[in-house]
């Protein structure tokens, strides 16, 4: 019998250590704060809340960090949706910034994450660290924020103002802009999985990288910047560049354009 309990703690003791495995890690904390108001006159005051939501059948899951903060988006393992919200606010005495952080919503009905102050006010941001699992449809908003997406194949869309954006090893149909603010793109693998990738920016730089090995069909433009690439730079006019290729044996489009800002296409082996 003894021998018996002992198995059974032992099992069980696997379990709990394969489930601490598969928690999210979420990077988000207070002490990481990014948005700073720069105001010496304003007080601060910032807290973290973990959520957790069903993961979304046959529709996306909405994020919306209006007005202001940012949004991370991970794919993961994990059966659900798994949130840290990072909420801040600033007034002109501490207590008012507590209070004000205190009486932020945050809903999650109808497959939409979303904050509200039920006051209007505006001197506050929630910023959102999100780990999904990995075929998740995602449709994305913010203002004042950027929006950093990894490790997802889905169907997605982002909007951003002013905020950079942050893709890497993603497939699926990905299609999202930002008006203020620069792209990163790190593509992985051997090919795009799935029916591409359609960027842009208005004002700000784009970055690729991607492996020598890759297979697609890269489209990247400029009208106001230059391009760095060891590909062929198929046009180069005064005001407009742009490199069309067909990489490795080709595939989807994968597409980046930006209006005002140059362009980068790292080519890295494997």
């Amino acid at each position: 019998m003894k021998n018996l309990i002992s198995v059974l703690a032992l099992v069980c003791g696997a379990f709990a250590a394969t489930a601490q495995t598969t928690e999210p890690q979420f990077k988000t904390t207070c002490e990481n704060n990014s948005w700073n108001r720069g105001d010496k006159l304003m007080k601060g005051f910032c807290e973290t809340r973990d959520l957790t939501m069903s993961a979304p059948a046959g529709q996306p899951l909405s994020v919306n960090a209006d007005p202001n903060g940012g949004i991370t988006v991970h794919g993961w393992d994990g059966p659900n949706v798994r949130i840290r919200a990072r909420v801040q606010a600033w007034a002109t005495t501490e207590k008012e910034a507590t209070d004000r952080v205190k009486r932020i919503a945050i809903g999650t009905a109808n497959n939409t994450l979303r904050a509200a102050d039920p006051d209007k006010d505006q001197n506050w941001s929630v910023s959102y660290e999100i780990f999904v699992p990995r075929t998740t449809a995602l449709a994305l908003n913010t203002v004042n924020g950027g929006i950093s997406l990894d490790n997802l194949n889905s169907a997605i869309t982002f909007e951003t103002t002013n905020g950079g954006v942050n893709l890497a090893n993603l497939g699926g149909q990905v299609k999202g802009e930002t008006t203020n603010g620069g792209v990163n793109i790190t593509l992985t693998g051997s090919k795009w999985d799935g029916k591409g990738l359609d960027v842009a920016t208005t004002n700000g730089g784009i970055h690729w990288k991607l492996p020598r090995t890759y297979s697609a069909r890269l489209f990247t433009s400029t009208n106001m910047g230059g391009i760095r690439t060891e590909l062929p730079v198929t046009k180069s006019g005064m005001f407009h560049k742009e490199v069309e290729a067909s990489l490795g044996q080709g595939g989807a489009t994968v597409k980046a354009v930006t209006t005002n800002g140059g362009i980068s296409v790292d080519q890295e082996r494997d």
